[in-house]
């Protein structure tokens, strides 16, 4: 991967963020349902699909146990992390199994609104700092390998494309009322050597049930950059947990 594309991927990167967030503030009342979460545990699953070049790609996905506990100004989300599995690569492998350990920490408990809206601002996002660290660590293994230099290359080509991708953005604060309408939003990024790139985020929803919750919700960002196009999908599906 060439530097000026690393170079200006990271610096798009910032915008699914913001973008993200813009888009989950045109949630309005008048669009949830009503909203009556269920007392039972239910499994809860976010699968991460990032793209990389040459068709390869990353798939993450965590499964968490979750309860919704009413209190007076809305609901409580209690969870824990039951599972992760990591589909990458064989040359990101050293990576793939520290996005297995790692332990998510700081997703729960969530508070809701009494439409379910997702308060105190947001859930979800990954710290920069792990993420960066991660990436370091997996370089460091692959700099300690017997690997000829042309395949040492190729694997921290890979992790220059993920250190450039954002490193993860607050889930959409309608995630568990999300309403009928898909809501999209694009804009047009300058770039610092004054060319422009595309950033679209698509978020839809599938299988509303009574009580406000979607089966799946899934979100798209693609963005379009020197020549590139790459897209990250964020699916969550909601079931009943197995008595």
């Amino acid at each position: 991967m060439k530097l000026r594309t690393v170079f200006l991927a990271g610096a798009a990167a910032l915008l699914p963020v913001a973008m993200s967030a813009a888009l989950a503030d045109t949630a309005s009342l008048d669009e949830a349902t009503h909203f009556a979460p269920p007392t039972t545990t239910m499994i809860m699953t976010r699968t991460l699909v990032r793209s990389l070049s040459g068709g390869k790609q990353i798939v993450v996905k965590r499964r968490y146990a979750i309860r919704f506990v009413a209190e007076l100004q809305g609901y409580r989300v209690d969870g824990e992390l039951i599972d992760t599995e990591v589909e990458a690569p064989p040359i990101l492998a050293g990576l793939a199994e520290i996005e297995r350990k790692r332990p998510d920490k700081g997703l729960f408990p969530a508070r809701l609104d009494r439409s379910g809206m997702i308060l105190q601002g947001g859930i979800g996002t990954v710290d920069p700092a792990v993420q960066r660290a991660a990436v370091a660590k997996a370089n460091a293994m692959i700099g300690g390998t017997a690997l000829p230099p042309d395949a040492k290359q190729e694997r921290s080509n890979l992790l220059g494309q993920i250190a450039a991708a954002p490193a993860g953005s607050a889930w959409p604060v309608f995630l568990f009322n999300p309403g009928h309408r898909e809501r999209v939003e694009s804009r047009r990024v300058p770039m610092p050597d004054g060319s422009e790139g595309v950033v679209e985020i698509r978020i839809r929803a599938e299988g509303l049930m009574p009580s406000g919750i979607a089966h799946m919700v899934e979100r798209t960002i693609t963005t379009r950059l020197a020549g590139t196009v790459r897209t990250s999908r964020e699916i969550w599906t909601l079931e009943a947990a197995a008595e």
